[in-house]
């Protein structure tokens, strides 16, 4: 490991892995309790505090939400234990086993909100990847959505209470082909919104497609929630390098608005 803060970790054995990912695969969010060490989550915690409170980085790109911001963004620029964290096992090789052994890093950020501040919509991430039309209910159980990225978040305080702002979801949602049916009481088959409770530590993999959210905060507790997020490897190569490709200036200094919104410049 680069920083030397951060422990390699070890592969979970066969069994208890194949029995997280299909309870992944069938709700969209499980529950992995007490991977992370106590001296973990405090460098983790440490970091993320120094970063926040760091005057350079107020009231730019790294920081977003509410007030002052409750998202640290950008986190590879920031610290060597953000890079570690990235290969840490049994994390990585959960990684691999949903999105494929040449997965590729896709996105990591620190959540710490206080009272007040909390991503509380209910949503999917980016947008419903595999939309149904209004005369099919949903996809058919028989088969295994696909995950072409997805997130794997890391307790670093205490969630044990709806107070304290944990992730909720709807179990089997990402099977639905649409995006929330409620914004107070989303359901899926009968089925409402579950609280993820942990403890810090503990490890929750988290399908993008499936109805979440973060609950507001009203405890006097401050939530820590650090994400690592994983693409397939097609994925990364055709939306990351491909779109890489330079454009000379001589072309761009006569490129129409909509040419430069196709070239996203």
């Amino acid at each position: 490991m680069i920083s030397k803060r951060i422990l390699p970790g070890e592969r979970l054995d066969d069994a208890p892995m194949q029995a997280i990912l299909e309870d992944f695969y069938r709700n969209g969010v499980t529950l992995i309790p007490g991977v992370l060490s106590r001296d973990e989550i405090d460098v983790l915690r440490e970091v993320t505090d120094r970063c926040f409170n760091d005057p350079v980085l107020a009231g730019t790109d790294y920081l977003s939400g509410q007030g002052d911001g409750f998202v640290l963004r950008n986190t590879l620029e920031l610290d060597a234990v953000f890079v570690d964290m990235l290969i840490r096992e049994p994390i990585l090789s959960l990684a691999e086993a949903v999105v494929g052994e040449d997965c590729k890093f896709c996105g990591q950020n620190v959540i710490r909100n206080a009272p007040g501040q909390a991503i509380d919509l209910w949503h999917v991430d980016d947008r419903v990847e595999f939309p149904l039309p209004d005369d099919v209910p949903r996809h058919d159980s028989r088969i295994r959505m696909p995950v072409q990225w997805f997130t794997i978040q890391m307790a670093l305080t205490d969630i044990d209470t709806d107070e304290d702002g944990p992730t909720q979801f709807v179990p089997g949602s990402h099977y639905s082909g649409r995006d929330p049916n409620s914004q107070e009481n989303p359901e899926f088959e009968g089925r409402g919104p579950v609280s993820v409770f942990c403890k810090a530590g503990d490890v929750y993999l988290q399908n993008n497609q499936c109805w979440h959210r973060g609950a507001p905060v009203t405890s006097d507790r401050i939530r820590y929630v650090f994400q690592s997020q994983y693409a397939a490897f097609w994925a990364y190569r055709r939306f990351s390098t491909y779109n890489h490709v330079p454009v000379p200036p001589t072309v761009l200094s006569r490129a129409s608005d909509r040419l430069r919104g196709v070239l996203g410049v």
